[in-house]
């Protein structure tokens, strides 16, 4: 398995927050840069930060043309209730209706940050447990979407789950939502 997480260790900008009471787990097509907007829900603040994605754009170094690795990735505390995290990164420009780059579940409710070796993995586009970044066709930039979801349970989801097990296992468990949108292109 690859090594997932690079830290960083400096200031990071809160870039997009979405409260959500829908349930759904997809991607949100309405921030396409990492402008900072920030929505206060009823359950508090909850934001997504990453000093590697402040300007908006994906460092080839965490991507297919680098060592696609994890940019450095930091999230607040999720509201009260909240008993785990899921993650996604979701390329909503891909052709077909998106491709899924990364899942992961049942993050502690104590940490912040991916973390090696904890959290349960999903079966991304690409076939491969884990995560693997951005990897637009050439001559294509593509939106590429963080988003970790305060969940009000543990999820029962093994190894390899697919995005559709994903999405069916964290609807109606999701407390709250943070989005971080950045582009990459070849």
């Amino acid at each position: 398995m690859k090594a997932w997480y690079a830290p960083a260790f400096s200031l990071m900008m809160v870039c997009v927050l979405a409260a959500c009471s829908s349930g759904t787990s997809g991607p949100s097509d309405a921030s396409t840069s990492a402008s900072a907007t920030v929505t206060p829900t009823t359950a508090g603040s909850f934001v997504v930060t990453s000093t590697d994605l402040a300007s908006g754009h994906w460092p080839s170094a965490e991507t297919c043309d680098g060592g696609d690795r994890v940019p450095d990735l930091h999230w607040s505390a999720g509201p009260p209730g909240t008993t785990s995290y899921a993650l996604q990164l979701y390329d909503p420009d891909a052709p077909h209706g998106g491709f899924t780059h990364w899942m992961l579940v049942n993050e502690s409710a104590d940490v912040r940050q991916p973390t090696p070796g904890t959290g349960v993995s999903g079966k991304n586009d690409f076939g491969h447990e884990g995560y693997n970044g951005p990897c637009p066709p050439r001559g294509s930039t593509h939106r590429y979407v963080f988003t970790v979801y305060a969940i009000d349970a543990t999820l029962p989801l093994r190894p390899l789950y697919s995005h559709t097990e994903f999405q069916r296992a964290t609807q109606g468990h999701i407390l709250a939502q943070a989005t971080l949108t950045a582009t990459y292109g070849r």
